[in-house]
């Protein structure tokens, strides 16, 4: 009986009931039902409201991916803090990007490094000429032959 109620209402998109009478009921579907909640919010693209869904349902990198999706840029550096290297270099290469796009090059800086992607920041301040920036960053983070090869791209850019 539990279950076609909770088809019911997941089936009318009723999500709120459902997770209600999961938590009085039988509180171990709470956390499958708050995951298609996300999703469904994902798909009607409510991706802002579908982050704390994803949260409840212990599905970070989807909380991540809407988080990234809904321009929730904090929420999803706040998310990734505690996910593993691997797991996060992609997510703060959009982020870095996001933040170059707006001209906010010490927090692309930020990400890019923290994405192992020095070469990145290093033409992110080269495309703004940002100079000294770009040197500063190259010292501190690339060995002195891929310094090299990165000048000479850029100087042939100006022929």
């Amino acid at each position: 009986m539990l279950q076609k109620a909770l088809d019911c209402y997941v089936k009318g998109s009723a999500f709120k009931k459902a997770v209600d009478l999961a938590k009085n009921v039988e509180p171990r579907l709470v956390k499958s039902l708050e995951e298609r909640w996300g999703n469904y919010l994902m798909s009607i693209k409510q991706t802002q409201a579908a982050i704390n869904h994803f949260i409840e349902a212990e599905k970070v990198q989807k909380a991540i991916e809407a988080s990234i999706l809904a321009r929730e840029w904090n929420k999803a550096i706040q998310l990734l803090a505690h996910q593993t290297p691997e797991v996060s270099r992609p997510y703060y290469r959009q982020i870095a990007k996001h933040f170059a796009s707006i001209r906010q090059y010490d927090f692309a800086e930020k990400y890019y490094l923290k994405a192992g992607l020095a070469v990145d920041a290093f033409e992110m301040y080269a495309q703004a000429a940002k100079w000294e920036h770009a040197l500063r960053l190259a010292k501190e983070n690339l060995p002195d032959s891929e310094i090299n090869n990165l000048y000479v791209k850029q100087a042939k850019k100006f022929e």
